[in-house]
């Protein structure tokens, strides 16, 4: 049987963020235990991780904040 690797570019995902959201992310040590990132417009940005949930910002999501994650990805 073959074995399945998977393989995550951490770097891709937080280039795709808002600075503001990006900046938290890279001062945590334990980033590899990153799940989700949750970016609901009028809601807190939220980052997963495998033991515990965190805030990214003070502030809500915004409507920009959003087009400017949806403008670095492909289609989805």
């Amino acid at each position: 049987m073959a074995h399945k690797q998977i393989t995550d570019d951490l770097d891709a995902l937080l280039q795709t963020l808002p600075s503001h959201f990006q900046q938290p992310l890279h001062e945590r040590e334990d980033r590899s235990e990153l799940l989700e990132v949750i970016l609901d417009l009028g809601r807190r940005a939220e980052a997963r991780f495998l033991h515990e949930e965190v805030y990214l910002h003070t502030r809500e999501v915004s409507q920009e904040d959003i087009d400017f994650v949806v403008d670095r990805i492909s289609t989805f």
